[in-house]
């Protein structure tokens, strides 16, 4: 497990009255966030569940900033519950981040 990082696998599929429209029907993309946002800073936050939860609503921007606009702004996805991931995995070594924002990094998957 990182000392620096969350690593954090989200699903967005689509809602139900556009499922059959859009393909893939899935969306997966990981994430990998800073664990303590305030390092480097005057607060530091030692809470591991705080770190988590601010981490989660990083992640989830950045994720969401790898959809097409016309996408990301109508809301057509609902979300799986997260995976919490020990390690970096192969995709991310192998190519830049689809999307960076706020500190987060984000690579799609399908």
């Amino acid at each position: 497990m990182s000392e620096q990082f969350f690593y954090i696998q989200l699903t967005f599929i689509p809602k139900e009255e556009i499922r059959a429209v859009l393909t893939p029907a899935k969306r997966q993309v990981i994430v990998e966030v800073v664990k303590n946002p305030g390092s480097g800073r005057k607060i530091e936050i030692v809470d591991e569940n705080l770190n988590k939860v601010l981490a989660l609503d990083l992640a989830r921007k950045a994720a969401l900033g790898t959809f097409p606009t016309m996408e990301r702004d109508i809301g057509l996805y609902e979300e799986e519950p997260p995976a919490w991931l020990n390690e970096r995995i192969k995709v991310m070594n192998e190519r830049p981040c689809d999307h960076e924002e706020n500190g987060a990094r984000a690579w799609r998957l399908h």
